[in-house]
């Protein structure tokens, strides 16, 4: 095959060069349009989330509200729970202490007699004179009896005298129960046995 050139030695031109920097253009100009876009979808993901974020702390913030009013309440709760057995423990020494001496007072035997109460916490002390062993066995078995004593025990009993007869001195011991829930429950277990018969 023979080939012509028609144009000359001199006239040939190189388009070899710029073709190259065309394409290095394009490519240049591809590689900032993708990295344009991977920044623009970073940043609307970044945005949502900031957003996310953002109302997460709302969120946190509001339940924090709640927590504190909630706290609050339990604190104002116990407070009250506090102040309610406070008043039921008074209630029950205003009230207390009056049905113990009428225990008491329903308990002693016609031939005795107390000298002395004392009274250390709810640990009671009765000292008092009596006719006799049994008299002062009767009084203890009547405050047993009795839902505001507990634990009666006999501490001591000696001879005495008083206007040339013979009696006895005595010291009887006891914890008190104010409430009298021990006569209660001892009359529900009373009860529940008879009806059983």
């Amino acid at each position: 095959m023979i080939r012509v050139n028609l144009l000359g030695e001199e006239t040939k031109k190189d388009f070899g060069g710029y073709g190259q920097v065309f394409i290095g253009l394009v490519v240049l100009v591809a590689l900032f349009a993708v990295i344009a876009a991977l920044n623009i979808i970073q940043n609307k993901k970044l945005d949502t989330l900031n957003s996310r974020i953002a109302k997460a702390e709302n969120r946190i913030k509001e339940l924090d509200e709640i927590k504190r009013k909630v706290d609050d309440f339990k604190a104002r709760n116990a407070e009250l729970n506090r102040r309610i057995e406070i008043i039921k423990v008074l209630e029950d020494n205003r009230t207390g202490p009056l049905y113990v001496m009428d225990a008491l007072g329903k308990g002693i035997p016609r031939k005795a007699w107390i000298d002395e109460f004392t009274e250390n916490g709810l640990n009671a002390q009765l000292s008092g004179i009596a006719d006799s062993e049994f008299t002062v066995a009767d009084f203890m078995e009547a405050l047993q009896k009795s839902p505001y004593f507990t634990g009666v025990e006999l501490g001591v009993i000696k001879k005495t005298s008083l206007r040339n007869q013979s009696l006895r001195s005595f010291v009887i011991t006891s914890r008190l129960d104010y409430t009298g829930n021990r006569g209660q429950q001892n009359a529900d277990q009373n009860a529940e046995v008879e009806t059983k018969k």
